[in-house]
């Protein structure tokens, strides 16, 4: 589709609501349909200024298909039945933390916590998925890498989030993803520029270091199928402003994947 700035954007980039962190829903809804944006990724602190119920109408009203929805850990249950509602089929949250517990000994109780909101996700034909953090952030997770992610995700019947920011740095990736593409049920995009030291200050595809379109081309070789969510913030986004560094990113992005024949 050609937004209003003549971007043309590739079917398979959708763009997360993280990436206008602080802009309300209904200004990300306005972005949305002046890029001609498509598909959306949604947070659930979206809709808490406007109502959950109120927040939901608004999308569903937009037209909008919804790549993904995530939430805070406490949300995950109501966040399923959103999830469905909103006729996406991911649902991606992070691991929480380990507190004192070993990381085995996390991972069993993630398991055990989660159990009941799996079992209703896969009524509703949802994936949930986890997703891994960059390890400074021990606060919301204890899942830092790709690898495991997987083990998590297979220990407790969930699919994976593959986020570029915390994976395009790990060691065997394309054969990790290759040998667990079943698990892969939602690829992240966005840029990082070596030599910042700051967290989250992610840059828009094509201001940084990470090779994006390599990526793209290691996850589609490897049988990937669904969307590419940009999912960029932090104080170069804030500075700049959130349209003109979501334009660039979708642009880039798109024209990735034309050259990908994806």
């Amino acid at each position: 589709m050609r937004g209003t700035d003549g971007m043309d954007v590739h079917p398979r980039v959708a763009v997360n609501s993280i990436s206008s962190l602080n802009q309300s829903l209904a200004a990300d809804l306005a972005l949305w349909n002046d890029l001609g944006i498509e598909s959306v990724g949604i947070i659930t602190p979206k809709l808490d200024d406007a109502g959950w119920d109120v927040g939901r109408e608004a999308i569903l009203d937009s037209g909008l298909r919804v790549s993904s929805t995530s939430c805070y850990e406490e949300e995950i249950a109501q966040t399923v039945e959103l999830t469905h509602e909103l006729g996406a089929n991911v649902l991606y949250i992070v691991s929480g933390t380990a507190g004192g517990l070993s990381w085995e000994d996390a991972a069993a109780k993630f398991c055990q916590d989660t159990a009941p909101v799996v079992a209703r996700a896969k009524e509703l034909g949802v994936t949930l998925a986890v997703e891994p953090t960059n390890p400074l952030r021990s606060d919301v997770s204890f899942v830092y890498s790709v690898r495991d992610a997987i083990d998590l995700g297979r220990m407790a019947d969930m699919g994976i989030c593959v986020d570029f920011y915390s994976a395009w740095y790990e060691r065997g990736l394309e054969e990790l993803v290759r040998k667990n593409i079943d698990l892969v049920a939602l690829v992240q995009i966005c840029d990082y520029k070596v030599g910042t030291f700051d967290i989250p200050n992610r840059r828009a595809v094509g201001d940084g270091d990470i090779p994006v379109e390599a990526l793209m081309a290691m996850v589609l070789d490897a049988g990937y199928e669904g969307v590419f969510e940009l999912e960029i913030l932090g104080p170069e986004i804030e500075a700049e402003g959130y349209r003109a560094p979501i334009v660039r990113s979708v642009e880039r992005a798109s024209a990735m994947l034309d050259r990908l024949g994806a």
